[in-house]
């Protein structure tokens, strides 16, 4: 992991996504890429209380606050040690980070709830993780950094998703303290934790295989019980769900966890 994607907009999330992008390039010797996007729509609409102005005022008054908010974020990193740049486009911000994402080798967005928009957030979070061409670190506003070096989680299916998220995050899986592969008995599958497991030791990680039987509870309750008892520091799982009119549409495991993540999630299309 080189190069590290981080999505930049002055909100709420915003400290935990930077705190993350630091962690990770610390700990991968990585470049931080900040990406800060301004929607056409700020431009259309502007602040309500700007409507009666020039579209030139309006226009100034946004790039105004773009220096500004630049000038913030630059002052942090300065002084975080970290190789970095900057660039800022404008447009959808989806479009903007997935395409960003060709040349990354992860993209740092947020999870959880926000007071502001919540729904919004998570559309945004979730629609990046199922267009990017790198897996999305996903964490929850107020999470100091993320910890490589802990146990790791990683949910397991033998689907597409799990398995794009597990080859995602194989860089995280090669730092952690121990790997563990959860698979919850739900429906037959041709490839198995155990098939996981070995792929994985080709590569020079072992793998604990963790079966569970749902035993009644829904397969969010059971990996949330696994991350507690394991001590898990990040959880690996597959984005499950698409996107139609803009408007992602989630599994419920997918939903449940990005909704309130117990851990930093990676997460994988």
């Amino acid at each position: 992991m080189k190069t590290v994607l981080v999505h930049i907009e002055s909100d709420e999330g915003q400290e935990a996504r930077l705190q993350a992008a630091f962690d990770l390039a610390r700990a991968f010797g990585a470049h931080v890429n900040c990406l800060q996007v301004t929607p056409y729509a700020a431009y259309a609409l502007g602040d309500g209380g700007m409507s009666g102005f020039p579209v030139t005022t309006l226009i100034e008054a946004i790039e105004k606050q773009r220096r500004q908010d630049r000038e913030v974020v630059e002052a942090r990193l300065k002084t975080e040690g970290v190789s970095w740049d900057w660039a800022a486009r404008d447009g959808d911000a989806v479009l903007r980070l997935a395409e960003a994402s060709r040349l990354a080798d992860v993209v740092v967005m947020s999870a959880g709830t926000f007071t502001r928009s919540p729904r919004l957030q998570l559309t945004l979070t979730g629609d990046v993780a199922m267009q990017a061409a790198a897996p999305v670190v996903a964490v929850a506003p107020g999470t100091k950094g993320v910890d490589v070096s802990g146990p790791a989680l990683v949910a397991w299916d033998g689907s597409r998703e799990a398995a794009m998220a597990m080859r995602g995050s194989m860089p995280i899986l090669h730092t952690a303290k121990t790997v563990h592969l959860l698979t919850v008995e739900e429906k037959p599958s041709d490839y198995r934790a155990s098939d996981a497991a070995r792929y994985l030791s080709r590569h020079g990680i072992e793998a604990e295989v963790i079966e569970k039987a749902s035993g009644g509870h829904t397969v969010e309750a059971v990996i949330r019980e696994e991350v507690m008892r394991l001590g898990a520091t990040m959880l690996v799982q597959g984005a499950y769900g698409h996107s139609r009119l803009r408007q992602t549409l989630f599994g419920g495991v997918t939903k449940g966890i990005l909704s309130d993540p117990p851990v930093p999630l990676v997460l994988g299309h």
